[in-house]
């Protein structure tokens, strides 16, 4: 198995490095979605304009498009090198979401209309899937879209909006024929954020960050901004971040904690010792340890499997319930290791590695986007082992 990258793809990570130690100022790098910093979050719109020109939001997608046609060796590459330097890349639902649908089911004229504008960052998105009463059961939207001559009369409520008031539009999945199996008649709109009879109320969250209720009160919509076909929503939601070129890294954002916590042992003495010396910190370091290089392995895995163009294993399902449960677990362990001081935040001269402990705790628990670890094992049973449910 080979796991180095091409000559060109190296060089590819060395104009990233470039670009970001040119354009990301240590103070400016910082996690958007638990930050509601008004100047840095000014910052990241500027930060992620200058990733446009470079032609980096559509790297992979087709030219045609507004991409570059890259690879996605060079995707991934891109990402390891903005996870570990925490470059707050904006408009994931934009180039994640909206761009993998309309690549997967947008009409040519859309994907001319659209993608070419999510690459500049022309707009910034927000997701319109998960409902008060729907949880992590997506086909259970009560959200309704009706006809009314060539526009659509769009009801319901939507919850967890992720940067809604942020954003100018919204990736809105909606109903639109009630009498089909539920998976086949549900539809997807961009829905203007700011159109009469939208509505958004704060949703704050625990990491410190703001999501958002969004009401949607007979709202029209040009049907113009109908994605795709109706009723083939669910299919686009489920195959749009693949078809995008999205591929996670959140191995190297794993790595750029354990380096700082490292840094705390090597530095850090209990009852005299370094802790880096103790017997019991070294094992959970190397556990630490085995969660960033498992989930690099299933990173890499998925790689593999886009580039030869198989289907994934265990239905796609594996890689996210390791991600979701090594989440806290990280977080855990590393609060074991700093001791009762894990709890003070950055705002306090005795807070260890300037309060990261006491944050990561917080935002680890923000693993429920997608679908919750449960969920993803169902999937992991049923489509990837074939049991029954």
């Amino acid at each position: 198995m080979d796991f180095s990258f091409s000559a060109e793809e190296n060089a590819f990570r060395k104009e990233v490095r470039a670009f970001l130690d040119a354009e990301l100022p240590e103070d400016k790098a910082f996690n958007h979605e638990f930050n509601e910093d008004p100047e840095l979050w000014k910052f990241a719109f500027e930060f992620t304009r200058k990733v446009g020109e470079k032609g980096w939001i559509g790297l992979t997608w087709p030219t045609e498009y507004g991409g570059l046609g890259r690879g996605p060796a060079e995707r991934l590459i891109l990402a390891e090198e903005f996870a570990a330097a925490e470059a707050p890349l904006v408009n994931v639902i934009g180039w994640g979401l909206a761009a993998g649908a309309l690549l997967v089911g947008g009409t040519d004229e859309q994907k001319r209309r659209f993608l070419p504008g999510i690459a500049r960052f022309d707009a910034f998105w927000a997701e319109g899937l998960t409902e008060p009463d729907s949880g992590s059961d997506l086909a259970s939207l009560s959200t309704r879209a009706e006809r009314d001559g060539d526009d659509w009369i769009i009801t319901g409520q939507k919850t967890y909006t992720t940067w809604g008031h942020h954003a100018d539009v919204m990736f809105l999945a909606a109903r639109t024929n009630p009498d089909v199996p539920r998976h086949q008649g549900i539809s997807v709109f961009c829905l203007d954020l700011k159109a009469p009879g939208v509505t958004l109320t704060p949703l704050y969250n625990l990491g410190g960050g703001r999501q958002n209720h969004t009401f949607i009160d007979h709202v029209r919509v040009p049907g113009d901004m109908l994605i795709g076909e109706e009723g083939h929503g669910w299919s686009y939601i489920m195959n749009a971040f693949y078809a995008g070129g999205g591929l996670g890294a959140r191995h190297a954002e794993m790595r750029r904690i354990f380096d700082q916590v490292v840094d705390y042992c090597r530095t850090t003495t209990r009852a005299g010792t370094l802790l880096i010396k103790d017997p019991i910190v070294r094992g959970q370091l190397a556990e630490l340890e085995l969660m960033i290089e498992t989930e690099k392995l299933l990173t890499y895995e998925a790689l593999s499997n886009i580039t030869a163009g198989r289907r994934p294993q265990f239905g796609g399902a594996l890689g996210v319930v390791v991600m979701k449960e090594h989440q806290p677990l990280f977080a855990q362990v590393i609060n074991q290791i700093v001791g009762p001081l894990c709890q003070l935040r950055t705002e306090s001269r005795w807070a260890p590695i300037d309060g990261g402990p006491e944050a990561w705790y917080r935002w680890s628990f923000a693993n429920h986007a997608g679908g919750t670890s449960q969920v993803k094992r169902m999937v992991l049973a049923t489509r990837g082992l074939g049991l029954p449910r």
